[in-house]
């Protein structure tokens, strides 16, 4: 009797731990909420965070129902976490930042009803007056043959700033214009430690970076160059010196 006694009552805490855990139905309910990245780690103040594309960019947060389903904009609200955080931003439609004031340290959360995302963080910067060659580089030459062309390639360096100063956070815009045709068969873009193809890259303390990866014909000879073009832009414009165009020498492997 005891023992059933006992089953019964486990039963029934059974029961009311499943009421009080009970997933909701109703679609309009969130029960996930995804907030990996931003689109960029900075902002110009009085323009919206821009992607790799430099259009304004959506940040890239998204609430789902218990269909795995995905909930509309307007029952997402991305807030600052103290004060300064939040007069430095406001959002747009198609939850959009776009930089108020001048902040170094911007907190950042997503929620959706009861549901909040780990703390984002990005700058709000000066409008930029320059972009610029990084360091000399940029110039250098890149080595190739047509037996080992996975080794061979250069990481291109650009910046972007305010009078004197890096504005590390903003995203600039690469991509190929040209090359010797007669040595190479293709050019591409790559992220220097992960090898992933990419289109842009943000700025840091040692300007943005790509690596150029050159595959050359067999059998090619002499010496020739690539053509990169740096973009970015910035309050609807092309930042002073945007796009910029430079070269990286070919040069024939030798012993």
């Amino acid at each position: 009797m005891r023992r059933q006694r006992g089953t019964v009552a486990a039963l029934l805490l059974a029961a009311v731990v499943a009421g009080c855990t009970e997933v909701s139905t109703d679609p309009q309910v969130p029960l996930s909420l995804q907030f990996d990245s931003l689109p960029a780690q900075a902002v110009v103040i009085g323009d919206t965070m821009r992607g790799g594309d430099l259009l304004p960019a959506r940040v890239p947060v998204k609430a789902f129902n218990s269909a795995g389903g995905t909930l509309t904009d307007s029952q997402i609200l991305l807030r600052g976490v103290d004060t300064s955080s939040v007069t430095a931003f406001r959002v747009v439609a198609g939850l959009r930042l776009v930089g108020r004031v001048l902040n170094p340290t911007v907190r950042v959360v997503a929620q959706a009803g009861a549901l909040q995302s780990q703390t984002q963080t990005f700058a709000v910067v000066r409008a930029p007056t320059g972009l610029n060659r990084f360091s000399a580089d940029s110039l250098d030459s890149l080595v190739y043959d047509g037996l080992d062309t996975a080794s061979r390639f250069k990481d291109a360096r650009i910046a972007v700033f305010a009078g004197d100063t890096l504005l590390s956070g903003l995203r600039i815009r690469f991509r190929v214009v040209g090359f010797t045709q007669s040595i190479l068969d293709s050019v591409r873009l790559v992220e220097s430690a992960s090898g992933r193809p990419v289109t842009s890259a943000l700025m840091t303390g040692q300007g943005a970076a790509v690596r150029v990866k050159a595959y050359s014909k067999a059998g090619a000879t002499g010496r020739g160059t690539i053509t990169l073009e740096a973009s970015i832009k910035a309050l609807g414009a092309d930042v002073p010196g945007s796009p910029r165009q430079f070269n990286i020498r070919l040069v024939p492997f030798s012993l």
